[in-house]
């Protein structure tokens, strides 16, 4: 079977997101939004909507954050979204002031949304309020900068000093901050994004393992692997074999063209 022409076949026949609405509204902590080009929200789930105190998602429809939220809080948000359609790029694990008008803090993620053409049409993203902070929004700022250099350098090495340096705070205050923020440490984080990597080397090219290892900031091929697999589940190399047959051609008798 090929199992990506199986899964877009299924999801083509799909004329209504009630059931995926459904969900979303059942996750009781996250946030979860859609705007187009212009800001305004087209989706919303409960949490997002009592954020907005409204109770329904139809009023908040065609309207933009600032229509809800304060008007520096609502640039703020509007920077970020122009940020991820003009870069094409997604904003990860960041850190801001919450919707509401007091003084917590929201992990948040965008990402763009494309069109059937490819185009960016728009952005959606996810956050949740951290409760129990009490630093300032400094500090914020500058953890959310670590997060940035992580995933923008993590082909280099990234030593906790350095990074807790970047923060302004010793290395046990990182990593407990990293724990009740994105609950992992920082080394682990960092396993995360460069497997991730490593996976999207592993599907568009033809580099070797060993050398995607290299690029993706592992010491040698077997830490590489070792790591990929606990994550994963799979090795690289048959990760990669998976891929490859799901992507080839199919036949008209149904099988994978060599």
């Amino acid at each position: 079977m090929n199992t990506s022409r199986f899964q877009s076949d299924f999801l083509s026949q799909i004329g209504d997101l009630t059931p995926f609405r459904q969900l979303l509204d059942f996750v009781p902590d996250v946030a979860f939004f859609m705007k187009d080009r212009a800001g305004r929200f087209v989706m919303h789930n409960r949490r997002a909507c009592e954020y907005c105190q409204v109770n329904h998602e139809r009023e908040t429809l065609g309207k933009t954050d600032y229509d809800f939220f304060p008007k520096d809080r609502a640039a703020l948000y509007v920077q970020g979204d122009q940020e991820v359609m003009q870069s094409g790029r997604p904003i990860i694990n960041a850190i801001a002031p919450a919707p509401e008008n007091s003084d917590k803090m929201i992990v948040y993620s965008k990402v763009p949304v494309t069109g059937k053409d490819g185009s960016i049409i728009g952005v959606a993203g996810i956050h949740r309020i951290v409760d129990g902070l009490r630093d300032t929004p400094h500090w914020y700022g500058r953890f959310s900068k670590v997060i940035d250099h992580i995933h923008k350098h993590y082909g280099e090495e990234l030593d906790l000093s350095g990074l807790a340096a970047r923060t302004g705070v010793s290395q046990s205050q990182l990593e407990r901050r990293f724990q009740q923020l994105l609950g992992t440490s920082p080394g682990e984080y960092i396993l995360r994004v460069r497997v991730n990597a490593g996976r999207a080397l592993l599907e568009t090219t033809d580099r070797t393992i060993a050398d995607i290892a290299l690029a993706v900031g592992f010491y040698d091929h077997s830490h590489f692997t070792r790591t990929f697999k606990r994550m994963m589940s799979c090795s690289p190399k048959d990760f990669r074999d998976h891929h490859r047959q799901q992507s080839a051609p199919v036949s008209r008798g149904g099988k994978a063209s060599s």
